[in-house]
């Protein structure tokens, strides 16, 4: 009764008959199976192995069974920045491309992802956003008033793509805002949508930036896909949880790096950080950092997401799962209105095994990109040569997450990067104990708990606050942002 009143329908012409089922008797399996998509498994028990036990056996959409492949690839759309598309390393040329580590990763388990990509580095999710990014507007030139024409190495104009005045890009980038809704292999199955790496944990911009971005992508995505045919019978809007910095925030205010990319130029103003250190504080060190973007992207899930993709909880696994301070717990805790979709979790999620978390201390930086030996990292106290992106390793990690969110399968026995051209691009290399080890941390920090990242049909649902206006760009007035490296995310 919980999932009809969502107004969710079976994705079967019986539905009369298979809803009479359901209800009758109550049967957990039977639901699963009759709606199709894992995420309705979270009502009417709280026992995670039934949950587990019907994910792994339920039929889904088709006839198929999950951890079958499907005969049709998963339509997948990221929309984000460098932490999406991957920068390379210091004196390398491979990227560490999220949405091509995905597509490796699950067709090595024998699903088929056809996948693109909207990253734009160092900006906003907010300015992704379709309703400011329409096709077909006439940016035949750079001093346009409504729209800049992208043109590099990954975009081509003749495709069409353009974005808002003012916003500048990088040649690994691939910004292409319009791709929503152009859908070029048809309907997408799941959009992605990854935000600023410091936004989620300024509690302002997460509502009026973030959480109306959110809920414009649901509402386009709900509209346009209405009369298609979905791989979960509907269009799935997917959260990126990003992870923290190696040693926390290490800044007193937000800042940005594309003022371009934010309405207020900057994310300082939605703090009170001038004259007060709550929000550094709360963010301090990476344990308390993780919680905050965990508790800002959980939040999503109830202005349209559906799932929520826990790459954050993951990485700190990977560090071994160190405790959160209370006194940052409670000050993030205090900023939202309830304990909101992770209450039911004790975090940091532990592993089992602990010899798996094999990035504890130091180690740590290697999940993080290398920038060269003449680097002075902002990121760390001790020395340390990376930025705030992710590795190999740690983007391995992100594609590992995905899939088994994704799909609901464990990810071990996956395939990793070695050197392989997935869709024209070359990846990297990674060890091959290194990948085991990631496979295994993926599959225990996801699998147990599917029932939570998949919690977005259940949760209460809210109204976002209306987005903030833009101001009008004039030719000179925007600030030059160029490819984002070591702080552009």
């Amino acid at each position: 009764q919980a999932i009809w009143a969502q107004g969710l329908r079976p994705p079967i012409e019986s539905s009369l008959w298979a809803r009479v089922q359901f209800l009758a008797s109550g049967d957990l399996c039977a639901m699963v199976a009759v709606f199709g998509r894992p995420g309705f498994a979270l009502v009417a028990t709280s026992g995670a192995a039934l949950v587990l036990q019907c994910f792994a056996g339920s039929s889904l959409r088709g006839g198929q069974q999950r951890g079958q492949p499907s005969e049709d690839p998963l339509k997948i759309l990221f929309v984000g920045n460098s932490f999406t598309f991957g920068p390379s390393a210091f004196n390398t040329t491979e990227q560490n491309n999220l949405p091509r580590f995905f597509k490796l990763v699950a067709e090595s388990l024998g699903h088929k992802v056809q996948q693109q990509e909207d990253t734009i580095g160092g900006c906003s999710l907010f300015m992704h956003r379709p309703s400011i990014n329409p096709s077909g507007l006439n940016c035949s030139d750079n001093s346009s008033q409504q729209c800049w024409m992208v043109n590099n190495t990954n975009i081509d104009p003749s495709d069409g793509c353009s974005v808002n005045p003012g916003v500048r890009y990088g040649a690994q980038d691939a910004p292409c805002p319009q791709r929503l809704m152009k859908q070029d292999f048809g309907a997408w199955d799941v959009v992605v949508l990854q935000d600023n790496s410091i936004l989620p944990s300024v509690v302002g911009a997460l509502n009026q930036m973030l959480a109306p971005s959110v809920s414009e992508y649901s509402r386009v995505l709900r509209q346009s896909g209405a009369h298609q045919t979905h791989r979960f019978g509907e269009p799935i809007v997917a959260m990126f949880m990003t992870w923290s910095y190696y040693d926390g925030g290490h800044r007193k205010c937000p800042g940005t790096d594309i003022p371009a990319c934010f309405p207020n130029g900057t994310l300082d103003g939605f703090t009170d950080c001038e004259t007060s250190d709550a929000w550094s504080e709360s963010i301090a060190t990476h344990p308390c950092q993780a919680y905050s973007l965990a508790r800002g992207y959980a939040e999503m899930l109830e202005y349209g997401a559906k799932v929520l993709v826990p790459n954050g909880l993951a990485w700190e696994a990977a560090r071994g799962s160190e405790p959160i301070p209370q006194q940052c717990k409670a000050a993030i805790d205090a900023e939202f209105p309830g304990p909101g979709p992770l209450a039911n979790l004790s975090l940091p999620i532990k592993l089992e095994d602990e010899t798996l978390a094999r990035w504890r201390g130091a180690k740590a930086q290697d999940l993080f990109l290398y920038q060269g030996p003449d680097y002075n990292s902002t990121y760390c106290d001790d020395g340390c040569h990376v930025d705030n992106h992710p590795s190999a390793l740690g983007q391995y990690l992100n594609a590992l997450v995905f899939f088994a969110t994704l799909f609901g399968e464990s990810p071990v026995g996956a395939d990793w990067p070695q050197g392989q051209v997935v869709d024209g691009m070359a990846l990297p290399t990674i060890d091959e104990q290194d990948a085991r080890a990631l496979q295994h941390i993926a599959h225990e920090v996801v699998v147990p708990y599917l029932a939570t990242w998949w919690s977005g049909s259940l949760v209460p649902r809210r109204t976002a606050p209306p987005a903030m206006p833009l101001p009008l760009w004039r030719p000179g007035s925007e600030a030059v942002g160029g490819e984002m490296f070591g702080g552009g995310a």
